[in-house]
Order: C-alpha cells, then structure tokens, then sequence
C-alpha cells in the first residue's frame, strides 16, 4: 500500500459515521434500512457517508431488486479487517450483537416485504 492510499484511508476513517458504517460491514453486507436501525441515523446522513466510501473504493454495492446491499471488497477486507478486528474488538463485538438482533426482529416481524427484503417501513435507497 502506498502512502497516499494510507492517507485517504484514515481521512475516510476519521469521520465517526464512515468508521461505524464499515465496522457494521465486516459482519455482512447491509442496506441502508439496516443501517438506519443500527447505527440510529437518517438515512440522508448514511446515504452521503456510503457515497465517499464507495468513491475511494472502500465499500462496493449490489442491487438486488428494489434494495442495494453494500459491502467490503475482499481487497480492502483482507488489508484492513485484521487490524480493525485487533484494534476494535469490544466494539466490533457490540456491533456483531446489533446485526444479529436487526436480522432476527425483520425475519420475526410480520411486515416484511413479499420479496423478501427489508421491513416495508424501511426505504430502499433508490440511487447507488
């Protein structure tokens, strides 16, 4: 990796929101109605963050009919998660929690949509 890149990475990671939205990341890839549950924030501020994210090339998206699901590139996964995973255990840990428990209230939940997706209270992000 070369200095520049160091640079930018920690420029991205030094917004609380980017740092917390990738920690959510290395558990699975999550929509942004997933990430508004988790993380407690409009979906207008996670929506902006994601955009710098993927621009530098740290989160990836896939569309998956109506929803977006964003994740890691394996490339930035196999550099980064070990020192994360090292660096941020106790919050990692609270975070594999969270995950966990949005996924089991959306498949216990009786509004989920035909499709299969995210509650139909929750927005689908509509642009990638």
């Amino acid at each position: 990796m070369k200095l520049e890149e160091a640079l930018k990475i920690f420029r991205i990671f030094s917004d609380r929101t980017r740092l917390r939205i990738f920690l959510r990341l290395l558990d699975s890839e999550l929509c942004v109605g997933e990430l508004m549950d988790l993380l407690q924030l409009e979906q207008s501020l996670i929506s902006h963050q994601l955009r710098i994210m993927r621009q530098a090339g740290l989160v990836e998206a896939r569309r998956n009919g109506r929803w977006i699901f964003y994740r890691i590139p394996a490339v930035w996964r196999k550099y980064l998660e070990p020192s994360l995973r090292e660096w941020l255990k106790d919050e990692l840990a609270q975070s594999g929690r969270k995950v966990k428990a949005v996924r089991n209230e959306r498949v216990a939940s009786p509004s989920r949509s035909e499709s299969g997706g995210p509650k139909s209270s929750l927005r689908p992000k509509r642009r990638g």
